[in-house]
């Protein structure tokens, strides 16, 4: 069964970015809100980088609880990049969107080198990965992608409803 679900997630993980239709708004993952700007940024970058929307939402969620000014060592900001990891990427890890843009490229490159295996992903991404860290980015994963779904169908059900009252 573990199986399975590692094959599912894979596949949802390297489903091209542009077969997504994303929300405008960002989906909420547990009690963290995300700025509409960093949902932008998150936007781009997926578009950029062809990766999911709500991979690198779910990273910075457990990342840096979405704080711009985060730091852990030698890493900062909204995705944790490392200070050598932002200089090779061309990227100010101090600046918010340069910082997505940083470890969007990162997630990207791995996902490609390790054929979608989002555990060895989480692993070189984050060099002190644990299981439960890489349980919670998974879990942040599929409630970003379930809100967004969730939101998606409640506003298009008020788009609906108005369309019906304009008639």
């Amino acid at each position: 069964m573990r199986t399975f679900i590692i094959i599912c997630t894979c596949l949802l993980l390297t489903v091209p970015a542009w077969a997504q239709p994303w929300p405008a708004t960002p989906p909420r993952i547990g009690h963290l809100k995300l700025k509409q700007e960093y949902w932008n940024y998150i936007k781009e970058a997926a578009e950029r980088y062809k990766i999911s929307p709500y991979l690198i939402q779910a990273v910075c969620a457990i990342e840096s609880r979405y704080d711009p000014h985060a730091k852990s060592g030698t890493c900062y900001g909204l995705m944790q990049l490392q200070k050598d990891t932002a200089k090779e990427y061309g990227v100010d890890a101090h600046n918010p969107r340069e910082n997505i843009m940083g470890g969007a490229a990162v997630l990207a490159r791995l996902l490609h080198k390790y054929h979608g295996n989002i555990h060895r992903v989480l692993h070189v991404y984050n060099a002190t990965c644990t299981p439960d860290y890489e349980r919670q980015v998974i879990l942040a994963y599929r409630q970003a992608r379930r809100n967004a779904r969730t939101l998606e169908f409640e506003l298009s059900s008020l788009a609906s409803a108005s369309d019906q009252n304009l008639n």
